[in-house]
C-alpha cells in the first residue's frame, strides 16, 4: 500500500500550491512598501469625488436658480415690462452662461425685439444661437423671418432653404416651406412659388399646410360668363 503524506503546510497557509503568494498577499505587501504613496492616491481620490459632488449640487443650484430668472424675465416681457424683461435676460446670460437656461434666455430676447419691430437686432441675436445643439433650427428659421420682415426677400428664401437642407424632417419644416413659398410670391416669382406650395402639399398631405397650399396652387377660378 502507498503511504499517505499529509498536505504541506505551506499549501495551508497560503491557498495556493507550491507556496505562491495570493493577489491578495501581493496587494498587501504593494501597500506596505509604497505606504505613502497609496494614502496620497487615496486622499486624491477623496477629494476628486467631494469635489464632484460639490460641483453637481453647486450647478443643479445654477441652473434651477437661472430657469427661474428666465421664467420671471419672460412674464415681465409678455406682460410688458419689455424693458426690465430685457435687463433680467442680459443678467441670465452674464450669471448663468453655462447653463442650459442661457440660449434660451437669448432667444427669447430676439422674440422680443422681433414683436418690437427690431428685426436687425433681433436677427442679430439669433444669429448667436446658429451652432447652438438644440435652438440652431429655430434660430436659423427666425434669421429667414427677420430678413423678410426687412424687405430683404433673396436673404430669405436663401435662408429658409437652408434650414430645408438642413433640417428636412424637423416639425416645423412645414411652416418654413409655407414660409419659402410666400417669400416667393412676394418677390413676383410666381411659378417658384407654386412648385412650392404644391410640394407642401405632397409632403404633408394631411396637414393645414398642405391644405392652405392646394388653395394657394390652384389656378384661378375662371369669371363667369355674362349673358
Amino acid at each position: 500500500l502507498g503511504v499517505y503524506t499529509m498536505p504541506s503546510e505551506t499549501w495551508i497557509a497560503s491557498g495556493k500550491p507550491d507556496g505562491t503568494p495570493g493577489t491578495s498577499d501581493l496587494t498587501l505587501a504593494w501597500i506596505k512598501k509604497n505606504r505613502e504613496t497609496f494614502i496620497g492616491s487615496v486622499v486624491i481620490l477623496l477629494a476628486v469625488t467631494v469635489f464632484s459632488v460639490y460641483f453637481l449640487i453647486h450647478y443643479r443650484g445654477l441652473r434651477d436658480t437661472a430657469w427661474k430668472n428666465l421664467f420671471m424675465a419672460q412674464q415681465a416681457g409678455y406682460g410688458g415690462n419689455v424693458v426690465q424683461a430685457q435687463q433680467q435676460l442680459a443678467a441670465i446670460e452674464a450669471s448663468y452662461g453655462s447653463t442650459s437656461a442661457a440660449p434660451y434666455a437669448t432667444l427669447t430676447r430676439g422674440d422680443m425685439l422681433f414683436a418690437q419691430g427690431k428685426f436687425k437686432e433681433a436677427g442679430a441675436e439669433y444669429s448667436r444661437l446658429l451652432n447652438s445643439k438644440d435652438l440652431a433650427p429655430f434660430a436659423a428659421y427666425s434669421v429667414g423671418k427677420c430678413k423678410e420682415a426687412e424687405g430683404d426677400l433673396a436673404g430669405a428664401q436663401v435662408q429658409y432653404s437652408d434650414f430645408l437642407l438642413k433640417n428636412p424632417e424637423h416639425f416645423i419644416a412645414p411652416e418654413v416651406h409655407a414660409s419659402l413659398a410666400r417669400s416667393q410670391e412676394l418677390s413676383g416669382n410666381a411659378e417658384l412659388a407654386k412648385t412650392t406650395y404644391e410640394k407642401i402639399a405632397l409632403l404633408y398631405p394631411d396637414t393645414s399646410w398642405a391644405t392652405q397650399a392646394r388653395t394657394k396652387s390652384a389656378p384661378p377660378a375662371s369669371a363667369p360668363v355674362k349673358k
